[in-house]
């Protein structure tokens, strides 16, 4: 049977399994600067991937420990409302709505000897906050209000190599924006999942959730229910998908890791972003 679990997930595993819209971008700049082409190009995506409805944004600026704390204040704030510019500039109209915006100075950095600073707290976060209904269809399944075209697949994956505690990043599954319902976009990878769960029947997984962009390993906010707790919400959802669908609970399990497992210790770029944002299967026991 095993076989047949081999099979048919060397169609869809590989990348990151996730939300494929902004939740959290975090910019991150040189010393003394504002603003940058690079950051600028990463706002224009931004934009581009979040819904035309109407979206809350806040937007807080930081510095390093660098020169004084006046100053950082400055500098910070500067850099908060540059970026609060360029969105209101570039957006559609009515796409957001910018409830927020601040610079935290050097608040939560720490002098570590380095002249070259510290490159983690030279940044901008930007909060893309979707303004959501609690109204979901019965399974808890929703169309998105732009569709997305689902990812190619991956045969590259050397899945008849997989062993027990092998954990596999799947693609091809979606959330909104900073929630934990599935769109209906992600059905065929859910129907492949419970194949290969129904055709080996000593499998057993734990679904692990990830997100991305999120301070000291934290959680992050799921919108939905107002807790920090949106990896774990996302792995629970994937787990109650499986369950419904007649999948005995005793094989299942489910853990959210918050940022505490990041593939990219820095995100950068919207890429490294998708590779820690992401739902991972574990095999427990085959």
């Amino acid at each position: 049977m095993l076989k047949t679990f081999v099979f048919i997930f060397s169609f869809f595993c590989v990348f990151a399994f996730g939300q494929k819209k902004t939740d959290t971008l975090r910019l991150y700049f040189n010393i003394n600067e504002i603003t940058s082409v690079q950051n600028n190009l990463r706002l224009d995506s931004a934009l581009k991937a979040i819904d035309k409805r109407s979206t809350d944004v806040a937007v807080y600026g930081y510095a390093d420990f660098l020169s004084n704390e006046k100053y950082n204040i400055f500098l910070s704030q500067k850099r908060a409302d540059n970026v609060k510019q360029y969105l209101l500039d570039n957006a559609d109209y009515n796409q957001i709505n910018i409830y927020a915006c601040e610079g935290r100075g050097e608040k939560y950095s720490k002098d570590n000897g380095n002249s070259k600073g510290d490159m983690t707290q030279r940044r901008v976060d930007v909060y893309f906050e979707p303004v959501v209904t609690l109204n979901v269809s019965d399974e808890k399944l929703e169309t998105p209000k732009q569709k997305d075209s689902i990812p190619p697949v991956s045969t590259d994956s050397k899945i008849e190599n997989l062993v027990i505690g092998q954990s596999l990043a799947l693609e091809g599954l979606s959330f909104e924006p900073g929630r934990h319902f599935i769109l209906k976009e992600s059905v065929p990878v859910l129907q492949k999942l419970l194949t290969a769960l129904n055709e080996n029947t000593k499998l057993r997984i734990e679904i692990q959730g990830h997100v991305c962009c999120t301070l000291n390993g934290a959680d992050g906010m799921d919108l939905d229910t107002r807790e920090m707790k949106l990896s774990e919400n996302r792995a629970k959802a994937i787990y109650d998908y499986l369950v419904g669908k007649g999948i005995n609970r005793n094989r299942l399990s489910y853990k959210g890791f918050g940022r505490t497992k990041p593939k990219v210790e820095i995100e950068t770029t919207s890429e490294q972003e998708q590779l820690n944002r992401r739902v991972e299967i574990m095999i427990i026991e085959k």
